[in-house]
């Protein structure tokens, strides 16, 4: 906003007021005054070559609310996350101990099922594997003799 000149002799210093006092009667920045001058939230005079700005709007100068067009604070929306049961044990293994039990690395299984070749099913934060795609896959990996 460009500030409004003013060719009369003298400031009226009870309607107008620095940029450096209205920061310490509001308690901010001189720069947090300037952005609320750009935004256009203050009106202001230019005298003798200083910007001043008005008194009145300094002092009962409220801050809106954040958020777009005021309506407030942005929410983020909360998730809420059921309670999974485990899956059947019978059925599926955790990848760590499907590791174990073959001798395979876990990497390794992790491989394995990012080509297809054994299922998995993610309950919570834990990876779990088919027991039955497991063993077939070992079956097959069993030297013949």
């Amino acid at each position: 906003m460009t500030p409004k000149s003013d060719n009369s002799e003298t400031l009226d210093t009870k309607v107008w007021m620095s940029k450096g006092d209205a920061s310490r009667a509001r308690g901010v920045s001189r720069q947090a005054i300037w952005e609320l001058v750009r935004r256009g939230r203050l009106t202001t005079r230019l005298y003798k070559g200083r910007v001043y700005v008005s008194r009145a709007e300094v002092m009962s100068f409220k801050p809106r609310p954040r958020g777009p067009a005021g309506t407030g604070y942005v929410k983020r929306k909360t998730i809420k996350r059921k309670k999974v049961k485990p899956p059947d044990a019978s059925k599926w293994i955790y990848l760590v101990e499907a590791a174990r039990e073959t001798g395979l690395p876990r990497l390794a299984i992790v491989d394995l099922v990012r080509r297809g070749r054994i299922k998995k099913v993610v309950s919570g934060t834990k990876t779990f594997v088919s027991r039955a795609g497991l063993e077939d896959f070992t079956r097959q990996r069993a030297p013949k003799r």
